[in-house]
């Protein structure tokens, strides 16, 4: 069952329908430090994103490994992981950086998309949900639902 609600929320994905690029180099974020930042920084890799949000369980359970692939020297990628607050019932941005800042990952880049604007451009469908942005950040494939550390670096590279 899960194997095809995955393979209909793929054919469903904006990029199964997309006819030009959908880019994300400008959308404003905010990091935990509440400095405003762009996806620019990120540009010349392709760029790996883990959406997520602090009520979902199999999101959580995931950090560790996004903390270890993170913390890995010679990815070919960049990786960022992205909540929404205010956003598909994530708790608000005050709320969310005191509880992240209560865990223990030293590696795990965090940057906050308040307006939804990644979610709306990505059509962001559930947690947890993988981007992937080629080295120009366009937006180049979507997979919702979880991926370990060589699941994803199979899906950067793929």
């Amino acid at each position: 069952m899960r194997k095809i609600l995955t393979a209909l929320l793929l054919f469903l994905s904006p990029l199964s329908f997309a006819q030009e690029k959908v880019s994300l180099a400008d959308v404003s974020l905010k990091t935990l430090d509440n400095q405003t930042v762009t996806l620019s920084q990120y540009e010349g890799k392709p760029l790996y994103i883990k959406m997520w949000a602090s009520w979902c369980p199999i999101c959580l359970a995931g950090l560790a490994e996004i903390d270890d692939l993170s913390a890995e020297k010679n990815l070919d990628f960049n990786v960022i992981t992205i909540a929404s607050p205010g956003q598909k019932n994530e708790q608000n941005s005050s709320k969310f950086i005191n509880w992240y800042k209560g865990l223990d990952y030293k590696n795990i880049t965090v940057l906050l998309d308040e307006n939804g604007e990644i979610i709306k451009r990505a059509n962001v469908l559930g947690y947890p949900f993988n981007l992937l942005l080629d080295k120009d950040l366009n937006l180049i494939k979507v997979q919702p639902g979880h991926l370990n550390s060589d699941q994803i670096k199979q899906f950067v590279k793929e």
